[in-house]
C-alpha cells in the first residue's frame, strides 16, 4: 500500500515522519558541512580567537579587532572565533571560497558572589550571519546550583542549534584566580558534562599530562581543541606545549592572546609555526 492509499490518520503520520526525517537529514548535512570547514582534511584545526572583548572588554593587543583580523587573514589559519558585532562587520573579508571558517561566541559571563551568564545573541542570528559554529563558555569551578544553571543554558543552546545544523563548541573552564589545585579534575568533569550535553567540539586547557589528554580523547569521543589563556611564557614553550598536545590526540588549538599580544612580526611568525605543528604528519 502506498502513502496515497493509507487511511488519513496513517497518511498524516507517515508524512510527518517523512518530514521529520528530511529535517533531521538536512540538519546533519549542515553540521557535517560546517565541521568540514572548521577542520582541515587532516582532521585538525588552528582557530584564532579574537572574541575576548565579549567578556574582558578592552584587551591589550585587540583594540582594533578588524585590523587584527586583516593582519592574520592570509596566514595558515583554519578559523577565527568572533563576537557578533565583529562577525557582522568583517563578513566581507570572509566572502570568498578560500576564506577561513568563522565560529561565533554567543554568550558572556561575569564573576561575582554568583556568576552571571547570559546569551548575547540568538542562534537565528548566528545562522543569518552564516557562521560555521557557535561557542559557549562553561565555568565549572562554581557551586552546584550554578553548575545546574550552566548545564540548562548550554543544553538549550545545543538543542536549539541542532535543527539549524550548527555545531556547538563548549569551553569547560576554571575561572578562579589563582587556579585551584584540583583545576584539572574540575575541567575533566566539565568536559564529560559537555560531551553528555552533546557538544560537537570541546575547548579546554591542556592538562600538562599527555596520557591524561589521551584518555579524555578516547573517553569523550568529541574533538578536543586546546586553549591558550593569558599571555605567558616564550614562543618556544608554547610550541612545545602544542606539539605535546597534538601528539596526545588533540585535534587543534584555539589560542589568541599568547599569539597576538606580541609584536606583529613575532605574532605572524609564531602563528605560522603553530600551524605547521598542528598540521604536521
Amino acid at each position: 500500500m502506498t502513502i496515497a492509499n493509507l487511511p488519513a490518520s496513517d497518511s498524516t503520520s507517515a508524512s510527518s515522519a517523512s518530514s521529520a526525517s528530511s529535517a533531521s537529514s538536512a540538519s546533519a548535512a549542515g553540521k557535517s558541512y560546517r565541521l568540514g570547514r572548521i577542520f582541515a582534511q587532516d582532521g585538525r584545526t588552528v582557530i584564532l580567537p579574537v572574541d575576548h572583548g565579549t567578556m574582558l572588554g578592552r584587551v591589550a593587543g585587540l583594540e582594533d579587532p578588524v585590523a587584527l583580523i586583516r593582519s592574520f587573514l592570509a596566514l595558515r589559519c583554519d578559523a577565527f572565533l568572533l563576537g557578533p558585532g565583529v562577525a557582522a562587520r568583517t563578513a566581507p573579508l570572509f566572502a570568498s571560497r578560500s576564506a577561513p571558517a568563522r565560529l561565533l561566541t554567543i554568550d558572556t559571563y561575569w564573576r561575582g558572589d554568583t556568576g552571571a551568564h547570559v546569551l548575547t545573541t540568538s542562534l537565528e542570528r548566528a545562522a543569518a550571519l552564516g557562521v560555521d559554529a557557535v561557542k559557549v563558555l562553561m565555568p565549572w569551578d562554581v557551586p552546584p546550583e550554578e553548575r545546574a544553571a550552566r548545564s540548562e543554558l548550554i543544553g538549550a543552546v545545543i538543542s536549539g542549534a541542532e535543527p539549524l545544523g550548527l555545531p556547538v563548541m563548549v569551553e569547560p573552564i576554571c575561572l578562579s584566580s589563582p587556579r585551584p589545585a584540583d583545576a584539572v579534575a574540575i575541567e575533566a568533569d566539565g568536559c564529560r558534562m559537555a560531551a553528555e550535553l552533546g557538544a560537537d567540539i570541546i575547548k579546554v586547557m591542556y592538562p600538562d599530562d599527555p596520557d591524561l589528554l589521551g584518555a579524555w580523547r578516547s573517553e569523550l569521543g568529541v574533538p578536543l581543541v586546546i586553549l591558550g589563556g593569558p599571555a605567558q611564557g616564550t614562543a618556544d614553550e608554547l610550541c612545545a606545549m602544542v606539539e605535546q598536545a597534538i601528539a596526545a590526540g588533540a585535534r587543534g588549538i584555539t589560542i589568541g592572546r599568547r599569539v597576538w599580544q606580541r609584536p606583529l612580526d613575532e605574532a605572524t611568525e609564531l602563528l605560522t609555526r603553530l600551524a605547521e605543528i598542528v598540521h604536521s604528519d
